[in-house]
């Protein structure tokens, strides 16, 4: 009943939380929202990188801290793309959307894709309370993908 509850809370909560609060350019200066942006970016390769040398180890307890900085980071990193902040290596069409035929309202993708990755972060943290190795290796892996694919789509 727990696990249950626990994927509840990750996949209707959680995403409620993290849009509660989005960066503005009346917040901060653009070079400010852009190196923020950077650094956030480089925390996540760091813990990735970390989390994926030890992943075989079973030394959950390590990588459970280091997936909350992961966490923690990409929550963060999500809401430094407010509508003005184009600038350097991102490509244009993360401030844009498309059209779903399926649905009349348009959809964000880059937003999809961070959420996604937010999604997939929370699971590798579930596998690793569950203590169970082949979720966690199927979990992290769908995140290092999910990674390629958003660099492959929005890295101008």
């Amino acid at each position: 009943m727990a696990i249950i509850f626990k994927i509840l809370l990750l996949t209707f909560v959680l995403p409620t939380l993290i849009f509660a609060h989005q960066v503005t350019l009346e917040d901060k200066s653009l070079e400010e929202i852009v190196n923020t942006r950077m650094a956030k970016m480089q925390e996540i390769k760091s813990s990735s990188s970390k989390i994926h040398k030890i992943i075989s180890s079973e030394n959950f307890e390590e990588i459970q801290r280091l997936s909350e900085i992961l966490l923690n980071a990409a929550i963060q990193f999500k809401g430094l793309f407010p509508e003005g902040s184009q600038y350097g290596k991102a490509s244009e069409s993360i401030w844009t959307t498309v059209d779903d035929p399926d649905n009349i309202e348009k959809i964000d993708t880059f937003a999809e894709y961070t959420q996604k990755f937010i999604n997939d972060i929370e699971m590798i943290k579930l596998s690793v309370e569950l203590e169970d190795q082949e979720m966690l290796n199927d979990s992290f892996k769908s995140m290092a993908e999910n990674c390629g694919s958003c660099h492959k789509k929005f890295k101008g």
